[in-house]
Order: structure tokens, then sequence, then C-alpha cells
């Protein structure tokens, strides 16, 4: 049996899969792979207006080895104090609904697959703190050649000071999607291995550090090779993954958020 249970299926098949995130959460499924989120077509035009920036996204950066840029701001790498982040949220929400606006809506053709998938919850940007805007529900990625994730556990980002006012709104695990908008002609791809965090998480932590770390080549792995448009939903707090370095010279660009319940029981928040 494979360590990784993949459930797979058409956005126009998704009202008959309304138990697959609550079976994710369970841990009956590992991931969910949604396809024709967007049409190739619709997934092309999306990638040329992002490329040129049409939308005059603000931009912000991953550190300068993994050779990647966002759309938005990734709350993993926000000061702590968030000023910078909620200064930033209306312009990337203003950009995004600009961008999404001929294909229905980033809510409708992304957000309402999620609620269609999880019996109808809601599924919506965390508020923000007193007097701030909401988090920015997701951001748009480009990996540049050589751009890469290193192994991770998504859990353990909420360690992190700058997730301190977000974690008294959510509980449970993490999970996440990642929406591939281009492939790269090479690698970019997301990976994941057999290395649950409940034996795994420690020695993992910090891998960008010159610490000593476990062979990856001693875990099974599962690649998930996806066309344009598809989403892929993962178990990501407790599973070890990565993001295997882009070849070539095309960007992988995505749309990623991270996810958990909210504590009040009232639906799942999303964030970048």
């Amino acid at each position: 049996m494979t360590f990784l249970r993949t459930v797979t299926f058409d956005r126009a098949e998704m009202a008959s899969h309304s138990t697959a995130l609550s079976r994710l959460r369970a841990d009956a499924i590992q991931a969910v792979v949604v396809r024709n989120v967007f049409t190739a077509s619709e997934s092309s035009r999306i990638v040329s207006e992002i490329e040129a920036n049409a939308q005059d996204f603000p931009t912000t950066s991953f550190p300068a080895p993994f050779r990647s840029h966002f759309y938005g701001m990734n709350l993993n790498l926000a000061d702590p104090d968030l000023e910078a982040y909620f200064s930033m949220a209306p312009g990337f929400s203003e950009s995004l609904a600009a961008l999404m606006a001929p294909h229905g809506g980033f809510e409708s053709r992304v957000m309402a697959v999620l609620s269609a998938i999880d019996g109808g919850r809601s599924y919506t940007a965390p508020p923000g703190p007193p007097g701030a805007v909401p988090y920015m529900v997701t951001t748009l990625r480009s990996h540049h050649e050589g751009g890469y994730i290193p192994p991770h556990f998504d859990n353990e980002q909420r360690m992190r000071p700058s997730y301190r006012h977000l974690e008294s709104l959510i509980e449970g695990d993490t999970f996440s999607f990642v929406l591939t908008l281009s492939k790269a002609e090479r690698g970019g791809m997301l990976e994941v291995f057999d290395a649950p965090s409940e034996a795994w998480s420690s020695r993992f932590q910090n891998r960008d550090r010159t610490a000593a770390k476990p062979d990856l080549a001693a875990f099974a792995r599962h690649a998930f090779d996806v066309e344009a448009g598809t989403l892929v939903l993962l178990r990501s707090g407790r599973m070890l993954h990565h993001v295997t370095p882009v070849a070539g010279g095309t960007k992988r660009w995505t749309a990623c958020s991270f996810m958990a319940a909210s504590r009040a029981g009232d639906g799942v928040y999303c964030w970048g």
C-alpha cells in the first residue's frame, strides 16, 4: 500500500467528493488532486498577465538562495510586528481581484472548490488584529531556474513570532494547497516523503542551516507532476515535503495557501 493515499477528480465532479477534506484531516487520505480548476488556456492567460505584473501586485522575495519571489507576502517571512504585511494586504487583494475577475473571481474558482469538497464549510482569509484588514488569502509564487523549497513540515512555521496573532484564531494541523499555473520545463515539482512528523519533525527543522540531516534517499517519495490549472491539497503539516529545483528558463508559477480550522468552529482560515 502506498504511503500517500490520494483522491483525484475533475472540478466538474467536486459535488461528488464533499467529504474529501474531512477525510484528509482524519488521515484517511493524505492528498487531494482537483484537475481543471482553471483550463489550460485560462492558466496561460493568467501567467501572461502575472509575468508582466499587469495588475501591479506588490512583490517580496524568498531568501536569495531559493531563487524565487512572491506576489504578496509569505507570513513565514514577515516581521513579527506584521506592520509591513498588513500594509501590503489591501493592494494585494485588489490586484488579485483584478487578475481573477475575467475568470469569475478567486473566491468562486478556488475557495468555492475547497468549500464544496469540505461539506460546505466556509473558507476565508483570517481576520487581522484589531484595526487591521484581513490576512492575504494566498500568495502567487514564481520559482526561477534553480529555485526550490527545502524539505519541511508546515506545522513548524506556526512557532514563528509572525504567527502569534493567527495562532490565537486557528487550531489543529496545517494543511495547504498548491495551484499550478505554469510548469517548469523540468523539476519544480512538489515532492512528498514517507517521513511523518511524529517521527521526523525534529530531525528536519532548519534544514537550510549546516546541521546534518537525514538522507532523503532513505525515504519513499511521491512527486506531483500535474498540468497547469490543477490544485493539489496536502496534509502538509504532518508530511515532509519540498519543491525540487527548477530547471530550464520557464518559471514555475503557483498560487499557494496554508489552511487550518478556526477555533470558533465556523470554518477554515486560509492565508499566504
